[in-house]
């Protein structure tokens, strides 16, 4: 069974690499695009940065030399991405990028779409990672002014108890002051096959995180599945699916989740959206012997 305080005490490092993101080389300025529609439904992937995954942040049965073949110069192309739903007159975010901290560009490009701060009526977070939440806030305060934040119940859970635990750790203090900057405005905590929005719901994604969460949106007989951290290298862990980061708290239940996750894409021909895919951030899934393969979108 999963224990928060044992994958800590046995990964402290690689937690902290994970909660301040030094692996990641950013690198083009980022970008946007609609990526699907059905109904009223809209959705936009908003590249908040781009950047690399090395391939050393990469655990698994493989050995270094397979491995090294998904790579190049020991990295791959990744992204952090946001995604944009406008549907029913709403206007909701799943995730919020870094952040001005790391130099994410969610709210320009936002700016560029049209949507100002102040329109943002929801926040759907897939987990608490600081790349995933660090757009909530800048300098301590909230960015969106009228957003209720949804978050599942384990992911808020266990971070808000870190937090207690271990004041020093900085990804749980990101969390427990966010929580404070939003206060009344994050609204209960959402369980699994919960209904948050017309046409949206959350579904188990756990492993990455403990309350991983990744959201099915359906429309007109149509669905995506914004599948949040389960892909880090595109590369690698589409042909080699039972490869880890580093970033994954449960690295054997990340596994089973993803291998789970691109048999359903693949049978039932859902496209999939990812937080760290390369820009536009979406694509098809299609079983490829042992593992699948990756068609991005144009």
């Amino acid at each position: 069974m999963f224990s928060l305080r044992t994958f800590l005490s046995h990964n402290a490092v690689a937690f902290l690499a994970c909660a301040l993101i030094p692996s990641f080389v950013f690198a083009q300025e980022p970008m946007s695009r609609e990526i699907w529609k059905a109904g009223d439904m809209s959705v936009t992937t908003i590249q908040d940065v781009s950047n690399e995954m090395a391939a050393s942040i990469f655990k698994g049965p493989a050995s270094e030399k397979e491995k090294e073949r998904y790579f190049t110069d020991g990295k791959a192309k990744a992204g952090v991405n946001v995604f944009l739903l406008r549907a029913g007159g709403k206007v909701v975010l799943f995730d919020t990028g870094n952040g001005a901290r790391s130099q994410g560009k969610t709210l320009e490009q936002l700016g560029g779409l049209g949507v100002k701060p102040e329109d943002v009526d929801f926040v759907l977070l897939t987990h608490l990672h600081t790349d995933h939440i660090g757009g909530l806030l800048r300098e301590g305060q909230r960015v969106f002014p009228k957003a209720k934040l949804m978050i599942s119940k384990p992911e808020l859970e266990s971070w808000m108890a870190l937090a207690e635990k271990d004041p020093s750790n900085g990804n749980a203090a990101l969390v427990k002051t966010t929580v404070a900057a939003y206060g009344a405005d994050i609204l209960p905590p959402f369980s699994f096959g919960d209904t948050l929005q017309p046409g949206v719901v959350a579904l188990d994604a756990i492993g990455h995180t403990p309350g991983h969460t990744m959201f099915q949106l359906t429309a007109d007989g149509k669905s995506l599945l914004i599948i949040g951290d389960l892909i880090h290298a595109t590369p690698l862990q589409f042909a080699l699916p039972d490869e880890y980061a580093v970033y994954d708290m449960d690295p054997p239940q990340a596994v089973s989740t993803r291998k789970r996750v691109l048999e359903l894409a693949a049978q039932k021909k859902i496209p999939i959206a990812g937080m760290h895919l390369p820009f536009v951030g979406a694509g098809m899934v299609e079983k490829d012997g042992k593992g699948w393969k990756f068609e991005r979108m144009k």
